[in-house]
């Protein structure tokens, strides 16, 4: 049954052979991101191999998406980090095991698209805040800092810590960082040799270095312990109710994140594709909640999709599932048969890593053009977004992102009409209406004829309800309301708009609605609108409504006559 879907759509021999190739380069490339994002958490280096294993296989299988690669990713460190310090290493796998099932949950309830609703503004700015948050927790290995507090959580509290211990620092242990930096920084630019990943490059050659010059620096061994080279063992000892608990708020974060941050590598996968297929969001959230499922009980971390390897796998070849599944066995043969080495690599060289990783996934150039180009609001929102994410909590960060922004839009949406009335401009036209029409309503001046726009909602209703009532006012004219651009009524639009007709009809006035989309009309006949306004006030067309008005002055005036 899986095999299907894990090998589809390689049709050939050179696909599958290109598939498995990018699986390897992927593989090898997620091996020391995959250490460097662990030590970041604050975990042990092969929680994150795990994670690389068993979330990146699972959700390769069961995913939306041919091309996504899984594991742990730059994007979680500040939550896991916080995780770890509250509750201890031993909370991660429950983490993984109740976001997992929010993701499932969020899957079933079809919240893949909802992904699309948030402002780009806010999402460059938590990613934003994400990468100033790796790179100033990377501050102890890069410049070999002792002597800190691993207790604290603020970001304001570790960094006057670790300036307070700066004394502390060596120049080996910088000059390591420095020289894994620049190394990763130069490497893309050699042509001939950047197939070879370039972290993997750095790990090794910084750890041959220290070796070779017999550096008294801290190593992976030397922090976590030795790593073991042997496959986990599949444990509940997590299992813990009043630990769930504890967890849900963070859980819902991790959770939350992990979906965005999936669904917006899938997007970026399928423009980099060329295919015409696209990824299945839905089905992406339930390939990444079984993921975190799977990894809960091998000792791993949250994953998510990373984009950097996913357009890696893409730029290697990668054209079905069967590239990420293959990145997950490489790191698992590596961790068997490398697990000894990998204890030797040097954490200046792994913080030097993910301060490059930092680097990438701030996207500056993105950022400041943003602040300098886009509006003031939409800069606000940005800046304060990420500095939300720094100082506080992610799950604060996009709270406030999404509601400023909506807020924001809130305020312009109040400020267009809901309703304007139909007045000829300089040139004597009406936009609004054919020049038939136009003319029509500029021969009626005892007639009122105000257009209805848009959405009539909480929004917009209040504005609807002064210019109805009191630009237009109760002078006795009859108001013919254009009904054929209102798109949706809620209920705070059938209220105010029987408001208006009540008040209207008290003063003596008539109101007639003319062409009125079918889901609108369903409202206001449900709502009684249509029976408060009368069969002979509800016209398809304008031109019936003046006819209707004008038969009634007729037939009011032959009464009055025979009276």
């Amino acid at each position: 049954m899986l095999a299907s879907p894990l090998l589809a759509p390689l049709t050939t021999i050179p696909n599958i052979r290109a598939n498995l190739l990018s699986g390897v380069v992927v593989g090898t490339i997620a091996l020391p991101l995959s250490i460097a994002l662990a030590v970041a958490v604050g975990v042990s280096p092969v929680s994150g191999l795990y994670t690389a294993v068993f979330a990146g296989a699972v959700a390769a299988i069961f995913g939306g998406s041919r091309y996504n690669v899984t594991g742990p990713t730059a994007a979680l460190v500040p939550v896991l980090n916080h995780a770890v310090i509250s509750h201890g290493a031993d909370a991660l796998p429950a983490l993984a095991l109740l976001s997992g099932a929010i993701l499932l949950v969020l899957a079933a309830l079809r919240a893949g698209r909802l992904v699309r609703y948030i402002p780009g503004t806010v999402v460059v700015g938590f990613t934003a805040g994400i990468a100033l948050s790796i790179a100033f927790g990377q501050l102890n290995n890069l410049l070999g800092v002792t002597g800190t507090d691993p207790s604290l959580e603020t970001f304001h509290e570790r960094l006057f810590d670790t300036v307070a211990q700066l004394g502390t620092a060596g120049a080996v242990t910088p000059a390591l960082a420095a020289a894994t930096v620049l190394l990763l920084v130069a490497w893309p630019r050699l042509p001939r040799v950047r197939a070879v990943p370039g972290p993997l490059v750095a790990v090794v050659g910084m750890t041959a270095a220290v070796a070779l010059l017999d550096l008294d620096v801290a190593t992976v061994e030397s922090r976590y312990g030795a790593i073991p080279q042997s496959l986990p063992r599949p444990s509940a000892a997590f299992l813990d109710a009043g630990l769930f608990i504890d967890l849900l708020p963070l859980a819902f974060s991790v959770a939350v994140l992990a979906g965005i941050e999936s669904l917006l590598s899938a997007v970026v996968a399928d423009g980099m594709s060329g295919s015409l297929e696209r990824h299945e969001p839905d089905r992406e959230l339930r390939g990444q909640g079984l993921g975190n499922l799977a990894v809960a009980f091998f000792g791993g971390v949250p994953a998510t999709a990373a984009i950097a390897r996913t357009a890696a796998g893409i730029r290697h070849g990668a054209s079905s599932r069967l590239s990420a599944v293959v990145h997950s066995v490489t790191v698992l043969i590596a961790t068997l048969l490398l697990g000894g080495v990998a204890g030797r690599v040097p954490m200046a060289a792994l913080a030097g890593i993910l301060v490059v990783v930092a680097w990438n996934i701030a996207e500056a150039p993105e950022v400041a053009r943003l602040l300098r180009k886009a509006s003031r609001a939409d800069a606000v929102v940005l800046a304060g977004t990420a500095a939300i994410t720094l100082l506080f909590d992610l799950t604060y960060a996009i709270g406030f992102g999404v509601l400023a922004s909506m807020a924001l839009l809130l305020r312009q949406l109040v400020r267009l009409p809901a309703a304007r009335e139909l007045l000829p401009d300089d040139t004597g036209r009406i936009r609004e209406v054919s020049p038939e029409l136009a003319g029509l309503i500029r021969s009626r001046p005892d007639i009122a004829f105000f257009s209805a726009e848009g959405v009539l909602s909480f929004h917009s209703v209040a504005t609807m309800e002064y210019q109805l009532l009191h630009l237009f006012g109760a002078d006795g004219r009859p108001l013919i309301l254009r009904m054929k651009d209102v798109d949706h009524i809620d209920a705070s639009g059938l209220l105010t708009l029987e408001g208006v007709i009540e008040h209207h009809q008290r003063c003596g006035g008539r109101i007639i609605l003319t062409a009125i989309q079918p889901a609108v009309h369903l409202s206001l006949e449900r709502f009684g609108i249509l029976d408060l306004l009368g069969p002979g006030n509800v016209f398809q067309h304008t031109r019936c409504a003046i006819a209707a008005i004008d038969n009634d002055r007729i037939l009011a005036s032959s009464t009055a006559a025979a009276g």
